[in-house]
């Protein structure tokens, strides 16, 4: 198929030794990985191929999983794609997020029919610096056959449908309920996963989180047994919400990156939304604690935005946002380490479809690293200039079996959807 045609180096085979694997208990285990461009094993013992790799002693060092961007908004328009990409994509390789799945909020050029998609895959070719999945869109203007595009383009490898009420972007119109209710019933046999990021039009004005959830709970009344996303919940009355239909309804949501930095250190990390989080820090640490937060995101978009529904993030904090959440969440604050590489890079790898292609480190894997060295602090500023020092250094990033210089290349691919994000197929994660 055109989508999965892939750009492919000769990568020699190498040998990590001497590498503490993460587990589900505190415990780190010491092993050795062999790789090209997938893992091609694991192990305790000693690993013998057949031909030589070459060995690279981690001494102890700690290998994470490149993390998994659900949803950047980067792309918008047409000028500027390149140069927005290329900003992203460097920011995203030094701090260790290896994949983003690119759900575009402002784009000129929607992804409406599989000639979009196939058209801004070809365009991508050499400018995309990490690996990079797609949100496509729905043109309601295309009545009755909208339905029909979107079940082509979910057949084509998309991560998932976004739907948008109200629309932030002339070029695409927003969605009734009713038009939402109507795609549901078209597609409701299919596995098809659909994001929402809106509210109720109906009985708000504007945006509030009682607008939200209203919105929320009127797409849940509509949906069937489709998958639905949300990418950006600042509420905690909205998270208990999602938490306590989990079991009946295969919702999920993230929470925003800045969100939590606002909530320890609000000077520094000043928020663009509002979030009522400052007024729930220990409830929302109750549940970071025990795995009831899904997944965590930058949403790095245009942080400028009028709509602040549909703002975004610096793309600079993807530089450092993954070493913040070991540092401040896991370090200082004792969330589970197993349970912040869920939020990072498992939970949205199996929400977009694409685990364990990406997300994890097992055999069959991309060999997506990350070096952690836990005994080396490292300094940042936050956006207003803040200096912050935090526990922890990202000595090296690999995407695809080949190490990340401090000045990468874009050798970043399309990776298209293999697997259904259905709970059901997961049901091993969250909640």
């Amino acid at each position: 198929m055109w989508m999965r045609e892939a750009r492919l180096w000769h990568i020699s085979m190498k040998l990590f030794t001497n590498a503490s694997l993460p587990t589900s208990s505190a415990a780190l285990k010491k092993v050795n990985v062999l790789f090209d461009r997938s893992i091609i094993k694991i192990s305790a013992d000693e690993i013998v191929s057949e031909e030589e790799p070459e060995i690279i002693d981690l001494k102890g060092k700690i290998l994470l999983p490149g993390a998994v961007e659900a949803h950047s908004h980067i792309i918008d328009s047409k000028k500027s794609m390149k140069d927005k990409l290329t900003l992203a994509g460097k920011a995203a390789i030094k701090g260790g997020w290896t994949t983003l799945a690119e759900m575009s909020y402002h784009t000129e050029e929607p992804i409406f029919e599989t000639y979009n998609l196939k058209d801004l895959i070809k365009k991508l070719k050499g400018v995309i610096y990490t690996d990079m999945a797609f949100w496509a869109h729905v043109d309601v203007n295309d009545y009755p056959y909208y339905a029909e595009s979107a079940q082509e383009l979910w057949a084509k490898g998309v991560v998932g449908i976004l739907l948008m009420t109200p629309s932030p972007n002339d070029a695409i119109n927003a969605m009734s309920f009713t038009e939402i209710m109507d795609l549901f019933m078209d597609i409701y046999e299919s596995d098809t996963e659909f994001a929402f990021q809106g509210f109720d039009v109906d009985s708000y004005s504007e945006y509030s989180y009682s607008s939200q959830m209203d919105g929320i709970k009127k797409v849940l009344r509509r949906m069937q047994e489709n998958p639905i996303h949300i990418p950006r919940v600042s509420s905690f009355q909205i998270i208990e919400f999602i938490n306590s239909i989990s079991k009946r309804s295969d919702i999920s949501f993230a929470l925003n990156m800045t969100d939590l930095m606002h909530l320890l250190e609000p000077q520094a990390f000043p928020v663009r939304w509002q979030t009522d989080f400052a007024d729930f820090q220990n409830e929302i640490f109750d549940l970071l604690r025990t795995n009831k937060i899904y997944m965590l995101s930058n949403c790095p978009g245009n942080e400028n935005f009028p709509d602040e529904l549909f703002r975004g993030n610096p793309v600079e904090q993807m530089e450092y946002s993954y070493l913040w959440v070991l540092s401040e969440l896991w370090k200082k604050r004792k969330v589970p380490l197993a349970t912040c590489l869920k939020m990072l890079s498992e939970n949205p790898a199996k929400r977009l479809g694409i685990y364990p292609q990406k997300g994890c480190l097992n055999a069959g894997s991309d060999a997506d690293f990350v070096i952690y060295n836990p005994n080396l602090t490292t300094s940042i500023a936050s956006p207003n200039g803040t200096p912050i020092e935090l526990a922890g250094a990202f000595e090296q990033v690999w995407l695809k079996g080949q190490l990340q210089s401090s000045k990468p290349s874009p050798k970043g691919e399309f990776i298209a959807r293999s697997k259904s994000p259905k709970r059901r197929h997961n049901n091993s994660t969250w909640i």
